[in-house]
C-alpha cells in the first residue's frame, strides 16, 4: 500500500476511537446512576404505626352579616312620543266578482249601490 492509504486507515482508526470513547464517555454515568439508584432502594425494616392524632376543635359559629339597604325605588321614563300616521295602501283596479251586477240590475232587485270608501260599488240587498 501507499503511504496515503496508510495515513487514511490510521485516521479512520483514530476516529473509531474516539467515538467509541464518546459514546463510553456519555453512557457510562447513566449506568452507574441507575445501578447506585437500585442499591440504594433496598428494602427497609417494617416502621412501628404512628399513634393516632387527636381530635381536633371545632371551629365558632361565624357572625350573621347585616342585613342590606334597600335601594331605592327608580323614576318613572317619559312618555314616548306618539308615532305619525301611515299612509293608506294604494287602491288596486275595481275588483269585479263573477256574479256581479249593474246598478240597473240591483235596482231591479230591490237593492241599493253603496259606494264604498275605496271607491268601489257594491249592492246591498235590504
Amino acid at each position: 500500500m501507499t503511504a496515503r492509504n496508510d495515513k487514511t486507515l490510521s485516521r479512520r482508526k483514530a476516529m473509531t476511537r474516539i467515538g467509541g470513547l464518546a459514546v463510553t464517555a456519555y453512557t457510562v454515568p447513566a449506568f452507574m446512576t441507575l445501578s447506585a439508584a437500585h442499591a440504594a432502594s433496598s428494602a427497609s425494616a417494617a416502621s412501628a404505626a404512628s399513634a393516632a392524632s387527636a381530635a381536633s376543635v371545632a371551629s365558632a359559629a361565624s357572625v350573621a352579616s347585616a342585613a342590606s339597604v334597600a335601594s331605592a325605588a327608580s323614576e318613572p321614563s317619559a312618555a314616548s312620543s306618539a308615532s305619525s300616521a301611515s299612509k293608506p295602501s294604494a287602491v288596486s283596479g275595481p275588483s269585479i266578482p263573477s256574479n256581479s251586477v249593474t246598478a240597473d240590475e240591483c235596482e231591479a232587485g230591490e237593492g241599493t249601490v253603496v259606494t264604498r270608501v275605496d271607491g268601489s260599488q257594491v249592492c246591498e240587498q235590504s
